[in-house]
């Protein structure tokens, strides 16, 4: 059993793995966000997942997948369900 005194920093270990992990956090984060926000509309609207899935036209386990953040979204999804859910819908693509 390893001694838990000696275990390297866990921020330390983020940082040498390097950029890639930074650039992961940063698309979890934009998963976080719409998981969320399907989420949070959902139970405003005391609906379902099985009846926002109907609202969107998608199946109960995408819907669950999409709530989850477990699903890699293309942009024309995104629209469509913004469109749908009357959500506000912009990307800011752009050198940084």
């Amino acid at each position: 059993m390893e001694d838990i005194k000696n275990l390297p920093d866990a921020w330390e270990m983020l940082d040498r793995l390097g950029e890639e992990v930074n650039g992961k956090n940063e698309l979890y984060d934009i998963y976080y966000t719409i998981s969320t926000a399907l989420f949070d509309y959902r139970q405003k609207h005391n609906l379902s997942q099985r009846e926002l899935a109907e609202k969107l036209g998608v199946t109960k386990s995408m819907m669950a997948k999409l709530e989850s953040g477990d699903y890699n979204y293309s942009v024309e999804q995104l629209w469509s369900i913004a469109a749908k859910l009357g959500f506000k819908f912009y990307i800011v693509f752009q050198e940084t």
